[in-house]
């Protein structure tokens, strides 16, 4: 029986050995994983600056991995991982919302509120571990407050609700992220730029080359349908009608070998045009743009043709019809647009432009037509 008690005993010391025993090597385990943490993370602010100046996102992700195996997910690798998805216009919903509920956007709060103190430097060599071993003013911060600002300013990019607080976060703005709360966003500058438009055009188009033009300066009407405005591509597609002058604009046309002087009352064009936003302060749109369009001008001209059938008792009847004929060509535009918004989601717009149109390609068309063709058009957007 003592012998026994004797070998419980022991157990019992062994058992409260242990814990003390491991106290040691846990602890120089975690000196070493700081340790590693941060050496990787130096090795890793290095080639972090050039890349990112460099926007080269592809390789930006492979060093934040190489970060987050060692030292795991932190402020820097979310933060940065915010400004490139945001460059690169994909959602964000999810990795803001991740950065928030991860306690980063405190984290960055104290960051900068630490770099504008005199003695930085002191806190960071005091508190390296709550900075992520990235000194406090270094490169990156300055790189991140550059990127935003850029964000902020830029007229391609269109920060959303959730969007433009964090962005200002990172720009170093932190007083104006209370202003924006209170806000109230204009429906001009966000809202009513995410969907689909209708603009209806009216203008005119005169001859810019021919001492002696076939049409002169004529009234245009236009309709299309238009792209959202947030994007900074813009595509319209519709029709455009042209009630040519009437003034000394008769033709010759060839139609089965007999030749035909006519008049024409209008030309239609069906097509679209692409324009590319080269300023948006969300007051004001400016977009060069080309477009190509199908061009049928009327002739007046057709051809009276007899169509023979059989009714349903066997008796033979014909239907009279005539088949009208246009000269058809393709139109190139080149134009320069600038819009207003005036309120909800209308603007008010300018449009110059520049026509090409080749009526030779048409080859019954027997009197030479002028090709250039300039135009100036007013233009309301819902």
């Amino acid at each position: 029986m003592e012998e026994i008690c004797k070998t419980m005993a022991k157990i019992l010391l062994l058992f409260l050995y242990i814990p003390f025993a491991c106290v040691p090597l846990y602890a120089q385990q975690k000196v070493e994983d700081t340790q590693d943490c941060e050496q990787v993370t130096k090795t890793a602010l290095e080639q972090l600056v050039p890349i990112f100046q460099k926007n080269d996102f592809e390789n930006l992700e492979s060093v934040l991995n190489t970060i987050q195996s060692t030292c795991g997910e932190n402020e820097l690798t979310e933060r940065l991982r915010i400004l490139c998805t945001l460059i690169e216009k994909k959602p964000t919903d999810s990795i803001i919302g991740n950065y928030i509920l991860k306690g980063h956007k405190n984290t960055l709060e104290v960051r900068w509120k630490s770099s504008a103190d005199k003695n930085y430097a002191q806190i960071y060599t005091e508190h390296k571990t709550v900075f992520n071993f990235i000194p406090l003013r270094h490169t990156i911060d300055s790189l991140t407050k550059i990127k935003a600002l850029a964000l902020l300013n830029s007229p391609y990019y269109e920060l959303n609700e959730l969007e433009r607080p964090i962005v200002l976060l990172l720009a170093d703005h932190v007083d104006e992220i209370y202003q924006v709360r209170h806000e109230k966003v204009p429906k001009s500058a966000y809202r009513n730029k995410s969907s689909n438009g209708i603009s209806f055009y009216a203008g005119a188009e005169l001859p810019l080359t021919s001492m002696y033009p076939l049409f002169k300066t004529s009234p245009t009407f236009g309709i299309f349908f238009s792209s959202r405005l947030s994007n900074p591509v813009l595509v319209e597609l519709g029709m455009k009608i042209r009630f040519n002058n009437k003034e000394n604009n008769e033709f010759e046309y060839l139609l089965h070998n007999e030749v035909e002087v006519t008049s024409s009352e209008y030309s239609v064009n069906l097509g679209g045009t692409v324009g590319y936003k080269v300023f948006d302060n969300n007051k004001i749109i400016v977009s060069p743009k080309i477009g190509l369009f199908w061009d049928m001008t009327e002739t007046g001209v057709g051809r009276l043709t007899t169509t023979h059938y059989t009714d349903e008792y066997g008796d033979p009847y014909e239907e009279e019809s005539v088949q009208m004929y246009h000269i058809n060509t393709m139109r190139t535009t080149v134009a320069l647009a600038a819009m207003h918004h005036l309120s909800g989601k209308t603007y008010i717009g300018l449009e110059a432009a520049y026509h090409y149109v080749p009526y030779h390609w048409d080859k019954h068309l027997l009197t030479r037509m002028q090709y250039n063709y300039g135009s100036l058009q007013l233009f309301f957007r819902f």
